[in-house]
């Protein structure tokens, strides 16, 4: 699948939250994007296996962090 870059402005309170939530989930920030897009716009069967597994991983890993602040 080709890809195509877009750029986009944020807020920067948006920036430090996608960072944030990158850096705790070990995920890219294109990643965390490109899932809540997905999500947002209902068309998660569009992504690869490896895009949906790496979203799979993604959710267990925050769950993980948030079993370990409890």
């Amino acid at each position: 699948m080709t890809k195509s870059q877009i750029a986009v402005r944020i807020p920067r309170s948006l920036l430090e939250k996608l960072n944030s939530y990158a850096n705790n989930t070990g995920t890219t920030k294109t990643e965390v994007i490109v899932g809540a897009l997905a999500q947002y716009l209902d068309c998660r069967q569009d992504l690869s296996i490896p895009k949906r597994m790496a979203e799979m991983e993604r959710r267990m890993a925050i769950l993980e962090t948030k079993v370990k602040s409890n």
